[in-house]
């Protein structure tokens, strides 16, 4: 225990960061929210959420994420991420790779609005900072209510906003995890391909890019994956 109060010590000299640095297995407490359109607040159904809880090096370059979730919010607008944990940091990673202070991370897609990312340090900028290590991790937007805006630009706009979208860490085959917001973005670029929208075809939202991958069964057979998409 000395030797470990000692050690922590040592790289809070070093690194300037706080007991977090130290920090190796984590918990997350459940996610409930309700999703409304920004101009009705009329709730709405089939919205693709996912929740990524992020790791860092301690120089803070992400290393994909300890754990990922998704849900679809039903006919009230709600939707449920379970709880976790606890879980450890993967111990192959540098020492001091961590969580960082604003996880989860709340991703928001439905078909005609805009993509809608949240974190907790969008209502609390002090998270950003340095502080102790909570070992049991939560959501500031647990039990609020998150408005999406309808897209109003053009298809082509919109096109590039959605594709912006599939940016999230594919290690450790984690995106097995959120397949249903792919296939959301698959049938996405299905519609925009049909309206004659230029640069989906073969991109990260297109079922064509997954299955073309040279490694595209290493977590499994991709029509089983997406079998609920290639009916």
């Amino acid at each position: 225990m000395k030797t470990l109060f000692m050690t922590c010590r040592l790289l809070l000299v070093l690194t300037s960061l706080s007991l977090p640095a130290c920090a190796k297995t984590y918990s997350a407490k459940p996610i409930t929210a309700t999703v409304v359109d920004a101009e009705t607040w009329e709730p709405l159904e089939g919205v693709n959420v996912v929740a990524e809880w992020i790791l860092h090096y301690p120089t803070w370059r992400s290393d994909g994420s300890l754990e990922v979730a998704e849900a679809v919010t039903d006919k009230k607008g709600q939707f449920h991420i379970p709880g976790w944990g606890p879980k450890a940091v993967p111990s192959h990673l540098p020492h001091g790779t961590r969580l960082g202070n604003i996880d989860p991370g709340l991703y928001f897609f439905k078909s005609g609005y805009r993509v809608r990312a949240l974190d907790n340090s969008r209502r609390q900028p002090e998270r950003l900072l340095p502080r102790n290590d909570i070992p049991v991790r939560y959501s500031d937007w647990d039990g609020k209510l998150i408005w999406l805006e309808k897209f109003k630009g053009s298809l082509q706009d919109y096109a590039s906003m959605v594709k912006s979208a599939s940016g999230f860490h594919f290690q450790d085959c984690k995106w097995v995890k959120f397949r249903r917001w792919l296939m959301a973005m698959f049938r996405e670029a299905d519609r925009l391909n049909a309206a004659g929208v230029s640069g989906v075809r073969n991109s990260t939202i297109d079922y064509r890019w997954w299955s073309s991958r040279r490694d595209k069964n290493e977590c499994g057979r991709l029509e089983e994956i997406f079998s609920e998409y290639l009916k």
